[in-house]
């Protein structure tokens, strides 16, 4: 069935044709090209496919994909995401690295800015980790900014977190290249990479819209936490309404150029969302207890400790810092570091600095 995604006419609402007139893509490859007709594929489409067909062999396909451990999955699947089944415009096709789970059913996605700020930085951990923590499984879409922490701190706290691409899952076609450590991360701890796009497929821009419904479309929620008035996190968001899936937004300062989008749907009724348990209450969950071992405002040294009691959860720059711990800048500094290689502290960027937890 990999073979009628090689075709690019052949897209979504002709390949669901095509599944439902044959039953299964297998039938339909083995009826032929010129019984594409009959589940109402143009004439045209059917002699190009049947081009295609000619050229290509199935089982070097299959290898191929098997090479590079991608699976294809047929919306007659059970394997296939029941969430997203039941979007308007569901892919056909699905290309899998990893595996879905039965807790999967339960996603919610997370999706913002590739310019995040400290504010972005600090308060994203703080909402993806308490979901994560009760079973939630975090989608995103491996970009820079928000997409990545989003990922970052599922797997920081033990929980399960999809990709979805905007191209080819394939290593030479993943994008961004410089998040192939972190697309192998998430498929070492259990998660998975998905795609409507045969392997090869360059992420090109109209293929960055596309997937949004499908981020959507896997979730039963979508959480924007920071992004400006033409993002493509609002497609996401806009995708999840149509859906009739929750949309829930992180309101921010009315001066921030990343507070834009999401103060706009709040305004717009998108949910506020300050705390992690707002969304877990909305989806009827318990909240789990975070381990309290990194709240514990004693280091292991005298310094250490000054400087855990003068962090906050909100970010804190350095010069602050020196000013309320008392210490000295090189002090500061060391404590700092320290701190920071325990876990107990979270470094923002920008010589900002909170409290992990």
């Amino acid at each position: 069935m990999h073979i009628f995604n090689l075709l690019p006419e052949l897209g979504p609402a002709r390949l669901f044709k095509i599944g439902e007139y044959f039953g299964s893509y297998k039938k339909a490859f083995e009826a032929g090209a010129s019984k594409l007709s009959l589940a109402g594929i143009e004439t045209e489409i059917a002699e190009k496919f049947g081009r295609l067909k000619n050229r290509i062999n199935p089982e070097a396909e299959a290898a191929s994909l098997e090479k590079n451990k991608i699976t294809l999955l047929s919306y007659k699947e059970p394997a296939y995401p029941k969430l997203l089944l039941e979007t308007a415009r569901f892919p056909a096709l699905l290309y899998l690295r990893g595996t879905f789970t039965s807790n999967d059913e339960l996603c919610v996605a997370v999706v913002g800015t590739r310019k995040i700020s400290t504010y972005g930085r600090s308060i994203t951990p703080l909402l993806v980790e308490p979901l994560a923590l009760a079973g939630v499984s975090i989608v995103s879409g491996l970009a820079y900014g928000v997409d990545a922490l989003a990922h970052q701190t599922a797997i920081r706290a033990g929980g399960r977190t999809i990709a979805v691409l905007g191209g080819g899952l394939d290593n030479k076609s993943l994008y961004p290249r410089n998040h192939a450590l972190l697309a192998e991360e998430i498929l070492s701890t259990g998660g998975a990479l998905i795609s409507e796009y045969p392997p090869g497929t360059p992420c090109l821009r109209h293929h960055f819209v596309s997937r949004n419904r499908i981020i959507s479309g896997l979730s039963a929620g979508t959480l924007v936490v920071e992004c400006d008035l033409d993002s493509g996190s609002l497609i996401t968001a806009h995708h999840a309404l149509e859906q009739n899936r929750s949309v829930y937004a992180v309101p921010g300062p009315i001066y921030a150029e990343g507070s834009r989008g999401p103060n706009n749907l709040i305004k717009m009724g998108a949910r506020l969302v300050t705390d992690a348990k707002d969304i877990l209450d909305d989806l009827n969950l318990e909240t789990k207890e975070v381990a309290q071992e990194n709240q514990s405002l004693f280091g292991d040294s005298p310094a250490e400790t000054q400087m855990l009691k003068a962090l906050k959860r909100e970010p804190t720059g350095v010069d602050q810092l020196i000013k309320l711990s008392g210490l000295t800048p090189a002090e500061a500094t060391s404590a700092l570091t320290f701190l920071e290689m325990k876990g107990k502290i979270r470094n923002l960027g920008g010589q900002q600095y909170a409290l992990a937890k």
